[in-house]
């Protein structure tokens, strides 16, 4: 399909520099696979309905309404991680398609993304541990994935690398394997899997500071393709069992059909702007997430334009949560409702990075309830229990010192790579009132909203934690000897946090060419699915310590899926 889109170097290079401040900031994390701007809002499409209704009924929109009808070879339902990278392959292979979005512009890209064995982490001496690596997966997800889903990632994912190196090499950027993010120290208590990728513009680039799914816009201009922008699916055309299609419609509000015998690939996305869905699907994460850094957009069309032609969806939810969702003294997790019916939650600050960081933390009551030194999600999923769904953490002056001893991995590690501005940016905080600050742990108590026997129990546990600290054995909840620090010098730091929720990952059921099932798991012909639209891979949480995961099987499961529909396989 030849081009008569968008195509100007100022739309391609627009809003670049904004979304690299905020990687660096560590307001959005490395791990997921939407391309979120952060966003403190979620206005819902249906605002006062109930959690039963989210699902709806399917539109069932008739010939007569139809304005248009588009033929194509294949029609791929959004512009993010995975659909652009499923329109870089399909242009390559030569494949007569077209991609549409929902939105004005392509979504922002998730730089970071996982690979395992890539030529460059065999090159650094870190192979992946492919039996712990499954292990672990599994284990993550109860068992409930599937894994030959999950050995597409392992077995293909380097190829992956090996494709987008080449095309970024080609716009000035280079690629390579990030050492310092995975194998952790002797010692820590969790696999860190060697699987984070990322690359950097060369100085001499034009296209410097241009994210990866501008790149490939311009990259599929350039061999004729383009995307259509403000073009939402309304639903899926099934005929004698096979996806054939589907209506779309456009900004003006007309309904157009489009043909596309060779298949749909549905790229659209998470449900986690959907407060309904997230009510009904998602309620544990409700219950502990103070904040958000998803697209505010992405409601779960694809999933629900899936399901009413037939398809299987995921049985556990597979929420995305960082532990970064800082908030004032006093308030809750859980949404909460604006004057116009629409939900969302109430921190303001999308991802406070620095609250990974493993210092003491306790509940209202002013104790400590687990182990800090954890994966992202699983503080806040014991938070869950605690009163208000929240929780506090503490630490002393020698904070940047101990970011540096706690040598956390991941998107984490921002902090200690960038503790200047991360000091910084705290200090902020404290000005807005998010972070207390004092000089005695008595005044940071009172700061914090201890009262009575809370605040007592609060200075007892500091007294506690720095005794723990001095015996250099953690014998309340067992964390690891170099995740331990003091509460001793002044100024004293406390904030509270719950859950950010940055995507959902559990999606259509696929096997492993990305085709999706129906509830008999039969294959639904002519219907794909990629990235966090799909399911099989995830499920209870996500595994955060498995870097770039999410965007790296996005990458992987698009190329997978053209080829599929190109023959090639």
């Amino acid at each position: 399909m030849k081009k008569t889109g968008i195509s100007r170097r100022e739309f391609l290079k627009g809003s670049a520099a904004g979304a690299v401040s905020l990687a660096a900031m560590g307001l959005l994390s490395a791990c997921g696979d939407n391309g979120s701007t952060p966003t403190t809002t979620a206005p819902t499409p249906e605002a006062g309905s109930s959690s039963q209704d989210w699902l709806g009924q399917q539109p069932q929109i008739q010939d007569s309404e139809i304005k248009e009808t588009w033929n194509t070879g294949v029609l791929i339902v959004g512009a993010g991680n995975g659909g652009m990278m499923a329109a870089v392959k399909a242009a390559d292979a030569g494949l007569d398609f077209r991609i549409i979005e929902q939105n004005t512009f392509v979504c922002d890209t998730r730089n970071w993304y996982a690979a395992a064995d890539s030529v460059d982490a065999l090159a650094a001496g870190k192979p992946i541990d492919r039996q712990r690596a499954m292990s672990e997966l599994s284990r993550y997800a109860s068992g409930k994935l599937d894994q030959s889903v999950v050995k597409v990632w392992l077995d293909e994912s380097a190829a992956m690398h090996d494709y987008v190196k080449a095309i970024m090499d080609s716009y000035g950027y280079d690629c390579y394997f990030e050492a310092d993010t995975g194998m952790a120290e002797e010692g820590t208590d969790y696999y860190h899997a060697p699987t984070q990728h990322n690359y950097n513009a060369r100085p001499d680039s034009e296209w410097k500071d241009t994210p990866r799914n501008k790149l490939f816009v311009d990259y599929i201009e350039k061999k004729g393709y383009h995307v259509d922008f403000e073009h939402t699916l309304v639903e899926l055309i099934r005929e004698e069992g096979a996806v054939k299609g589907a209506i779309v419609q456009n900004g003006a509000g007309d309904y157009i059909k489009v043909l596309a015998p060779q298949g749909v690939i549905i790229a659209t996305g998470g449900y986690e702007g959907n407060a309904e869905m997230m009510e009904a699907l998602s309620p544990l994460a409700v219950s502990c997430t103070t904040a958000s850094s998803y697209f505010a957009t992405n409601h779960g069309d694809g999933i629900k334009a899936g399901l009413w032609i037939g398809a299987d969806m995921d049985k556990e939810a597979a929420p995305m949560l960082f532990d970064r969702g800082a908030v004032a003294p006093g308030v809750d997790a859980g949404y909460v409702v604006a004057s116009n019916g629409a939900k969302h939650f109430p921190g303001t600050i999308s991802q406070w990075n620095p609250g990974t960081q493993p210092f003491m933390k306790v509940n209202r009551d002013g104790i400590r309830f687990a182990n800090e030194g954890c994966p992202y999600n699983d503080i806040v999923f014991a938070a869950a229990n605690q009163k208000g769904g929240v929780y506090c953490q503490v630490y002393d002056a020698d904070f940047k010192e101990d970011w540096q001893k706690f040598h956390t991995l991941g998107c984490s590690s921002l902090t200690r790579v960038l503790p200047d501005m991360m000091a910084e940016q705290m200090e902020k905080n404290v000005a807005d009132g998010i972070i207390m600050k004092a000089d005695t742990l008595e005044e940071l108590a009172d700061k914090l909203g201890f009262e009575g026997s809370a605040k007592e129990a609060f200075l007892a546990q500091c007294d506690r934690y720095n005794a723990i600290y001095d015996k250099g054995e953690d014998d309340e909840f067992f964390k690891s000897s170099h995740y331990l620090s003091q509460l001793r010098k002044a100024p004293f730091y406390g904030v509270w946090l719950g859950a950010s929720l940055l995507c959902t990952g559990d999606g259509l059921k696929i096997n492993n060419k990305m085709q999706v099932l129906d509830k008999e798991k039969q294959v639904i012909p002519g219907l794909y699915a990629i990235g966090n639209a799909s399911g099989s891979f995830f499920a209870n949480n996500y595994p955060e310590l498995f870097p770039g995961l999410a965007c790296g099987r996005t990458l992987t499961f698009a190329i997978k899926a053209v080829k599929v529909i190109a023959g090639e396989e």
